[in-house]
């Protein structure tokens, strides 16, 4: 929560969590194409100029949309074991791929991404929400001497998960704890 959202007023801050909330389940059933200023108001029972008081137009609302997606996964395991909490990063990543709705998701920036800059943004932000964990594990490892200073932890995180992230969101492949022991283990060589 920004300091700006902290000031905000209490109904305002409930108005935009209603509508963004409204948002999200029309992304999430029907794509990019149903997130729409009266498609939400209907939804959320609410005026349609309340929305674009809010987002002034279809880009700004679709992207907070996606944004009030990316909302952080929770804290990375921190049991000081690298491997094991880098393993149980993995672990969390294959539950949120394949418990949550995340290929519409994702299917919904890509398809926008590829001719919007704005949108292609909002993809990256998108991946590396779903990698902050990992990303976390491996820039602790970094601190603790266990990686080398110079390791790039976003590079790192990509290398090792992103074949499971290609396979789930990509060619539409199942993922499992095999993937997530192949990626532990490219890990555990960095580290060694």
């Amino acid at each position: 929560m920004t300091l700006d959202d902290q000031r905000e007023n209490p109904r305002t801050t409930r108005v935009r969590q209603v509508a963004l909330d409204a948002a999200v389940g029309l992304l999430l059933s029907g794509g990019t194409d149903e997130v729409t200023a009266a498609k939400i108001a209907v939804e959320a029972d609410l005026a349609r100029t309340t929305i674009y008081r809010h987002w002034p137009d279809r880009s700004s609302l679709l992207l907070a949309t996606i944004d009030h997606l990316i909302e952080p996964h929770g804290p990375a395991p921190d049991s000081g074991d690298f491997a094991a909490d880098f393993e149980r990063t993995l672990s969390n990543l294959c539950n949120r791929l394949t418990m949550k709705k995340v290929r519409p998701i994702f299917a919904a920036l890509a398809d926008r991404a590829s001719h919007d800059e704005t949108f292609a943004a909002a993809q990256r932000r998108f991946v590396l929400g779903l990698l902050d964990q990992t990303i976390a594990v491996i820039d602790r490892a970094k601190m603790a001497g266990e990686l080398p200073s110079d390791v790039d932890g976003v590079e790192l995180a990509n290398r090792l998960a992103g074949p499971m992230l290609y396979r789930w969101l990509v060619i539409l492949e199942p993922i499992g704890q095999a993937d997530v022991d192949e990626a532990a283990a490219g890990f555990r060589a960095v580290l060694s």
